[in-house]
């Protein structure tokens, strides 16, 4: 009688292996970690896109780089636009010439461009002068020629006639020429500009030379 050996085991899943149902839903799991994830990256990354977009604009809308904005209840300054000539026209020509009077004294005995001298009456290519158009005029030329100043003839004896008001370049020069010389570069016509010396002592004969 032959001897029998260990009655065989039955047969089933070798041993340490998983069932496949577990096998399947660890992998969808994982799959819905790595979806879910994704999504998670994306919805950040669109976040902060949309965050450096909102920033991006409402900087390009504010005040200029460096500049801080206006204050709650703030109002933007404007600029006035009064007249420069504002007041009695005849007071402010007088308070001018005593502005100016130190550098008109200062130029005594030397050349300087004349450019222009009007008196209240005058006529001028049809126009009439008054204080308010003398006082205008003069102002036009100061704001080409920041150094102008403006003088009496009355209060020199080396201008023909008194009452005028005479606007001078305010710039010395050595001789009749050299002053000529600068209306010249200026472009101004010859009757516009020309040499005058002022002289407390002298008379007009000398003390002014036409282009």
């Amino acid at each position: 009688m032959s001897q029998e050996g260990p009655a065989p085991r039955p047969a089933g899943r070798p041993r340490g292996s998983r069932p496949a149902s577990t096998a399947t839903g660890v992998a969808a799991l994982v799959a819905s970690l790595l979806v879910l994830g994704s999504a998670l990256t994306v919805y950040l990354l669109r976040d902060d896109l949309l965050h450096r977009e909102v920033v991006g604009v409402a900087q390009a809308a504010g005040p200029a780089a460096g500049g801080p904005g206006p204050g709650p209840g703030s109002t933007v300054p404007t600029t006035s636009s009064g007249s420069l000539t504002a007041g009695d026209p005849a007071e402010a020509l007088q308070r001018q010439v005593g502005t100016d009077r130190i550098r008109a004294e200062s130029l005594v005995g030397q050349w300087v461009p004349q450019l222009g001298s009007k008196a209240p009456g005058l006529v001028v290519n049809g126009r009439t002068f008054d204080e308010a158009s003398i006082l205008a005029d003069f102002t036009v030329s100061r704001s080409r020629f920041p150094q102008a100043i403006l003088v009496r003839s009355d209060d020199y004896t080396s201008f023909r006639r008194g009452g005028f008001w005479v606007t001078l370049a305010g710039q010395p020069f050595a001789t009749a020429q050299e002053a000529n010389a600068w209306c010249d570069q200026q472009n101004l016509l010859r009757d516009d500009c020309f040499a005058k010396r002022l002289s407390h002592t002298e008379g007009p004969e000398g003390n002014s030379l036409a282009r």
